[in-house]
């Protein structure tokens, strides 16, 4: 038995496209038959992300630059796929320093680097958002995933308060949109393997004397059930779902894809 996406000819926006679970994300749905615009803030990685995307699938894939902590960019990024694709059908924000940027003790926080957080991330999400809603619903259909953090459940990181606010971002726009025919929901990926956490890990593992192994052990195999760290498309795989014609009754949920490192008991 196959399953049809149902996303053929649709347009998506994947916000962080040009890395990690943006790129594969545009993979898959480019593989499926959407047309494609990735956008991130460095032209360089994204143009070269979108040749390989459309070597591999044969779809069509575009590269906007954008810098989503302005509402004048991200309405560029919108105006421009619509004047080249005809309309926007799927979004997925995945645009955000992974991690966030305050990770330690509020005495040493930085003022400027959580606001930073919060205006890439809660604030950029809200921006694309905005700009792509009226799209969608002129189209009758949408889907929006936002792409969140597992620090929305935990004390690990102040900087997780932006994945907390996005938890009610989400479910909040669900109410507003969904007669439309547009469905948002926000998924919390795990420890997963990205060109970011590779650096992170082998950075950690300089600095202790160990090795990227015993980390990503540490880190991500001992305290999760699947008992090792995620890879890519297993957390881009449940963001196509979604956002395909398969999720249609799925909306205002927040999913954690985690491989079991999370603990609490969510009702």
């Amino acid at each position: 038995m196959t399953f049809e996406l149902g996303v053929a000819g649709k347009v998506a926006i994947i916000t962080g496209g040009g890395v990690g679970i943006g790129k594969e994300t545009a993979r898959k749905l480019a593989a499926a038959g959407a047309k494609i615009v990735i956008a991130a803030r460095t032209k360089a990685t994204l143009e070269a992300a979108a040749a390989q995307l459309r070597e591999e699938t044969g779809g069509e894939v575009l590269a906007i630059p954008a810098d989503t902590t302005s509402m004048a960019a991200v309405q560029a990024l919108v105006d421009a796929t619509v004047a080249h694709f005809g309309g926007v059908h799927i979004l997925v924000n995945c645009a955000a320093a992974p991690g966030g940027l305050v990770r330690n003790a509020i005495e040493e926080a930085d003022e400027d680097a959580l606001l930073l957080d919060l205006n890439t991330k809660l604030m950029g999400y809200f921006r694309t958002a905005k700009a792509c809603a009226p799209h969608m619903r002129k189209a009758g259909w949408g889907r929006i995933v936002n792409v969140g953090g597992l620090t929305a459940r935990c004390t690990e990181a102040l900087s997780g308060m932006r994945n907390a606010a996005l938890v009610h971002f989400t479910k909040t726009l669900s109410d507003e949109l969904g007669r439309d025919g547009i469905t948002v929901n926000i998924i919390h990926p795990g420890v997963t393997r990205t060109e970011h956490i590779e650096q992170w890990f082998n950075e950690m593992a300089a600095e202790e004397g160990t090795t990227f192994e015993a980390i990503v052990e540490r880190e991500a195999g001992a305290p999760a059930a699947l008992k090792r760290m995620l890879e890519v498309h297993e957390v881009a795989d449940p963001i196509v779902f979604l956002a395909s014609e398969l999720g249609s009754g799925i909306t205002g949920e927040s999913i954690a894809v985690d491989g079991g490192l999370s603990r609490a008991v969510f009702l």
